[in-house]
């Protein structure tokens, strides 16, 4: 009898630990102490601006964690509920053609409670080596009333190959108002562009995008956020892959035997024809004489 017990109650146990964890992940939180972070308190309009402001000149994943644990807001200013919204990836997705891709983002919201009056989403897209996005046309965007706001922190040079590089953040702002809550979806569409990339056996370089960062934000000057999903790990199921054209290793001493040869050929087009140009004018000068 005791011993029938005692499988009831480890049964029991297990079930109730399954239960726990598959609720954890539909939350979207992971990566150990991030779990915890409930809400955030932000005196600056964007996180990553906070964040680039403390000694941190280039983006690190644990660092960022780590900083957004010392963000968390007091206790006294926690909400009574974990989120006021359930957040999930619907949809993601690169489209487009060449070197100037859009990454697409479909974020479903369901509404579990309203006198938060959080009506900012906050986006961060902590782009991949090799892929940068253009501050100049996410302005442009901004003005189009397509993003509330929207700024790149970290490598912003756009000229600089991929080897020699840096990581980049893009924060994107939009308001979530009342009928995006009955649709309950929100599409984005980020444009990005390629850097060039170092030299591949395959002839490709790929590069892989994990899920975003995603807060609900009030628009108030001390700025509060719940944590929706930070740090999703990158999976075959979660990520998104771009295969970026690369040069070929082996066809290196190809490419520079012929940028030789043609430099040659070049050089020696113009020592002829400056010759023969001289040659023309000491006739024409001599016949007019």
């Amino acid at each position: 009898m005791a011993t029938q017990r005692r499988r009831s109650l480890l049964t029991l146990i297990f079930i109730c630990c399954a239960i726990s964890s598959t609720s954890s992940d539909q939350v979207g939180t992971s990566y150990g102490d991030s779990e915890q972070i409930r809400s955030l308190c932000i005196s600056d309009r964007f996180v990553m601006e906070s964040y680039f402001t403390t000694s941190h000149t280039s983006l690190d994943d644990s660092e960022f964690r780590n900083f957004l644990l010392l963000q968390q807001c007091s206790s006294e200013h926690d909400p009574p509920s974990i989120v006021p919204a359930t957040s999930l990836i619907q949809h993601r997705n690169v489209t487009g053609e060449g070197s100037h891709r859009n990454l697409l983002t479909s974020i479903k919201l369901l509404p579990l409670y309203s006198e938060f009056q959080l009506h900012e989403l906050v986006i961060l897209e902590r782009l991949p080596l090799g892929v940068f996005a253009d501050p100049f046309e996410l302005q442009s965007l901004q003005q189009r009333r397509v993003f509330s706001d929207v700024s790149v922190f970290g490598d912003t040079n756009l000229e600089l190959p991929s080897f020699r590089s840096n990581r980049s953040v893009v924060e994107i702002h939009v308001e979530v108002s009342p009928r995006d809550y009955e649709n309950g979806e929100i599409s984005l569409k980020l444009p990005l562009h390629a850097r060039y990339q170092p030299l591949d056996d395959s002839g490709y370089s790929r590069v892989e995008f994990g899920e975003p960062d995603l807060f609900l934000c009030s628009s108030h000057e001390q700025r509060r956020c719940l944590v929706l999903s930070i740090g999703r790990s990158k999976t075959e199921t979660t990520s998104v892959f771009w295969d970026i054209p690369a040069g070929i290793r082996s066809h290196t001493q190809y490419v520079s035997a012929l940028t030789f040869a043609a430099a040659v050929l070049s050089a020696f087009s113009i020592l002829v024809a400056s010759v023969l140009s001289s040659k023309f004018e000491s006739c024409k000068n001599s016949k007019q004489s």
